[in-house]
């Protein structure tokens, strides 16, 4: 009996090589080379040898995001208040993109604060681009704002 187990035994294993040795009958094609805005083919770096600076520095960024933010008023209303992080890519020319929220609050009134998050970044003025080895580079940026009642 000991024997009868070993050859089949063998014989799984012959075939499972053999069917794993198969061509694949539908291969994949490979994707299609990237088409369209020049910036949105190079993939942005996080740290890149020097940062995107905003005119006027942090301090100015802050102080122009809390002059264009308009609290929602259902949001005042209820006393809702949240912290939010908003990411944006600086291109290589300065101009924000591909602004998305990272976290903000639960529930609706959290993606009010989202959304006026979202408003208030994308009409930021245009940044001095961040660099690597001297040329203007693509550079992904956090942002946190802060929905607070004085």
């Amino acid at each position: 009996m000991g024997i009868v187990k070993y050859i089949f035994s063998l014989l799984f294993v012959v075939s499972a090589f053999y069917c794993a040795a198969q061509p694949d009958p539908y291969p994949i094609p490979p994707p299609p080379p990237p088409v369209g805005d020049p910036f949105q083919i190079e993939e942005p770096l996080v740290f890149p040898e020097v940062m995107p600076v905003y005119p006027g520095g942090e301090t100015q960024m802050f102080k122009d995001v809390a002059m264009a933010m308009i609290y929602p008023p259902i949001c005042l209303e209820n006393e809702f208040q949240g912290r939010v992080f908003v990411q944006f890519v600086v291109e290589k020319n300065g101009k924000i993109s591909n602004v998305k929220i990272l976290r903000q609050p639960e529930g609706d009134l959290g993606k009010m604060l989202g959304n006026e998050a979202i408003r208030v970044v994308k009409n930021l003025k245009e940044f001095t681009p961040g660099s690597l080895n001297g040329e203007p580079k693509r550079v992904v940026m956090t942002l946190p704002i802060v929905f607070k009642m004085k």
